[in-house]
């Protein structure tokens, strides 16, 4: 198992998880298996859509809803099926683990401070 940055500690998810993801959250996975798999960053994602570098962060995040005319572009520039960005498997169960982990850190500072 891939160790993160800082060490966060991961908790296994199970695969009932899958299903209580919300749309946001399940194209932020897609996002993170499309960096992962293509070796992309947001700033390489940002330009290649012509949008700000922040707004595929916040999409990232699942912090931020993503507009229409971005998925077509998406789709269009990356040459993907946006079916295949939502999509998340059971081999996708390990990056929903991390992704959940860096979301309790973030809380869990805002909340001491």
């Amino acid at each position: 198992m891939p160790r993160l940055k800082r060490d966060i500690p991961v908790e296994p998810v199970d695969i009932s998880t899958l299903n209580s993801l919300t749309f946001q959250e399940r194209l932020a996975i897609g996002l993170e298996r499309l960096k992962a798999e293509r070796g992309l960053t947001n700033r390489v994602l940002a330009e290649q859509l012509g949008v700000d570098e922040a707004y595929i962060s916040h999409v990232a995040r699942a912090m931020r809803d993503v507009k229409l005319s971005t998925l077509d572009k998406m789709q269009r520039e990356w040459n993907v099926v946006i079916e295949d960005l939502l999509k998340v498997t059971e081999a996708d169960l390990h990056r929903i683990a991390v992704w959940k982990a860096r979301r309790r850190k973030k809380k869990t500072a805002e909340t001491s401070s």
